[in-house]
């Protein structure tokens, strides 16, 4: 596999260029003919109101689908609940068990003996999606990844996530790791209402670990003013997905999209979800803040 530096670089500067053009217009001139929703690549996408929960625009948004790391966001929630609680201190010194040092895939480069702070934790998973920073935080949070697992499906139906079902905290492709793009909109709606104190750790562009300095996948943190975090995933069965979060004014939006098909090229895949997020979001802001008095605005939800 190509490394995620070099996967990243060549369609960010595609993406740059298309989000340029398009911000430049200025919201007026984005605003005419705003009432047909861009078209959207992806298996499955949602856009809600994170303030009330009303859903603006949808595509087999409860349909389930597998959503590779997205499934850190239920990890990142438990954790954040157990920080809270007191039970763990977020600039508190830990170092990581067997269960993170041999877990693959993506990774924050925790090493044995290498001690890390649960704020670099939440960062491992925020910005590389570190599978080793999600089984570290499972146990750590639950003792042993199977307990931890059992909390997060117990925490997904309290919550109302129907379509969803765990198998493990990082995301790894299984059978039994599935949600629906309604039910990660919900999640996210939740993080941001129980959890604002901790939304900054998802908008950086880079996190550094033991001396290795890891890009973020989603290509709108830290490049569109407007947009404030969340979660990127990607596995072969999931396509790529992506959770992004943005505000403006007193208004945030909640855009999930899932399996954006990345026709075999997995750097092509990251620039195509961003891109989708960035459409749905900036239509949003459109419809709702730009042209609130507007007449016969179509009803764009494609709800299957």
């Amino acid at each position: 596999m190509v490394p995620v530096q070099t996967q990243i670089r060549n369609p960010l500067y595609f993406l740059l260029f298309a989000m340029f053009c398009w911000l430049s217009l200025g919201n007026s001139a984005r605003a005419e003919g705003i009432s047909a929703l861009p078209p959207i690549d992806a298996r499955s996408y949602i856009l809600m109101n994170a303030e009330t929960g009303q859903i603006l625009a949808a595509k087999n948004a409860y349909k389930p689908y597998a959503i590779a790391s997205l499934s850190k966001l239920m990890t990142l929630y438990l954790l954040f609940q157990d920080i809270d609680s007191g039970h763990l201190q977020l600039h508190g010194q830990y170092t990581p068990g067997p269960a993170a040092l041999q877990t693959g895939g993506s990774s924050m480069f925790l090493r044995a003996g290498l001690p890390f702070s649960l704020a670099q934790l939440i960062l491992g998973m925020t910005v590389p999606s570190g599978n080793d920073a999600a089984v570290e935080a499972a146990v750590l949070v639950g003792g042993n990844v199977p307990t931890f697992v059992q909390q997060m499906n117990r925490s997904a139906q309290k919550l109302g996530m129907l379509s969803t079902t765990y198998n493990n905290p990082d995301g790894l492709p299984h059978p039994n790791n599935f949600s629906s793009a309604y039910d990660q909109a919900v999640l996210t709606r939740n993080i941001l209402q129980r959890f604002p104190q901790y939304l900054p750790f998802f908008g950086h562009k880079n996190f550094t670990y033991a001396g290795i300095t890891s890009p973020n996948p989603n290509l709108l943190v830290g490049r569109v003013p407007f947009v404030t975090g969340m979660k990127s995933g990607y596995t072969d069965a999931a396509g790529h997905c992506l959770v992004v979060t943005g505000t403006q004014g007193n208004m945030t939006l909640i855009a999930v999209v899932l399996g954006v098909p990345s026709f075999t090229n997995e750097s092509r895949g990251f620039w195509k979800a961003s891109w989708a997020g960035l459409k749905l979001l900036d239509w949003g802001f459109a419809r709702t803040l730009w042209l609130p008095q507007a007449a016969g605005l179509e009803n764009t939800a494609e709800e299957q």
